[in-house]
């Protein structure tokens, strides 16, 4: 599984909704994700975090995937270049470890040998 993450921040005086407008894609990825996730900075609302999980079995597979999507993603990116100021941060990571720390019993459960 992989995280992909975009921090990027709008130009004055474009609104979140012209960010999510230039941003949606026009096709589905034809990829199993989960999200995206879009959230704004409860301190700047200015600053836009996107994050989406993607459901593949390993690098080759997101190599293929990526590559089939550049034109798609190429066009997408043109529309969102018009909204924002700058992309603070970019990166498709591959998942190491998920914990739960919702619960003492869960922490406890999920602690590493020391």
């Amino acid at each position: 599984m992989f995280i992909s993450v975009f921090a990027r921040r709008l130009k004055p005086g474009k609104t979140y909704e012209d960010f999510i407008a230039a941003w949606y894609p026009d096709k589905g990825f034809g990829i199993p994700t989960r999200g995206p996730f879009v959230a704004r900075n409860i301190a700047d609302d200015r600053e836009v975090l996107v994050i989406g999980f993607i459901d593949l079995p390993g690098r080759a597979s997101l190599d293929e995937a990526m590559t089939r999507l550049a034109k798609q993603e190429q066009v997408r990116h043109e529309r969102i270049a018009e909204v924002i100021e700058s992309t603070e941060l970019r990166g498709i990571y591959e998942v190491s470890d998920e914990f739960d720390f919702s619960t003492d019993a869960t922490v406890a459960a999920g602690r590493p040998a020391r």
